[in-house]
């Protein structure tokens, strides 16, 4: 992973995310990859929208479409009465369902899991 996200080069070769290569376009392999850690990587004190409004705009999604993806993301995790609840009352469940929609938020085509 730390390869196809450009954090480390590859020693030879190369890999291809959604037809960009990794070694001359990294950032559009970025802007379409979503990882979603073994360990959850939440801010204790922020909301569950405020999570996935921070990772929509860290990914360089359009600020006038976050409110949409917020919207359409916690209904598809099945999180829309979570909403507005800081992360550190969740569930362990419902963290881990944040941390995929964090994957997958912001035009993320493709996710892995690490």
């Amino acid at each position: 992973m730390s390869m196809l996200t450009g954090l480390f080069p590859p020693s030879s070769g190369t890999a291809y995310i959604n037809n960009y290569d990794i070694c001359t376009d990294i950032d559009s392999v970025r802007s379409s990859l979503g990882i979603c850690p073994q360990h959850d990587v939440l801010f204790d004190e922020l909301t569950v929208e405020e999570h996935i409004k921070f990772f929509c705009l860290m990914k360089g999604f359009p600020e006038a479409l976050v409110e949409g993806e917020i919207t359409r993301m916690v209904t598809a995790l099945g999180l829309k009465d979570k909403r507005k609840w800081q992360s550190h009352t969740l569930s362990g469940g419902m963290k881990r369902k944040l941390s995929v929609g964090i994957a997958l938020c912001g035009g993320s085509k493709v996710s892995a899991s690490l």
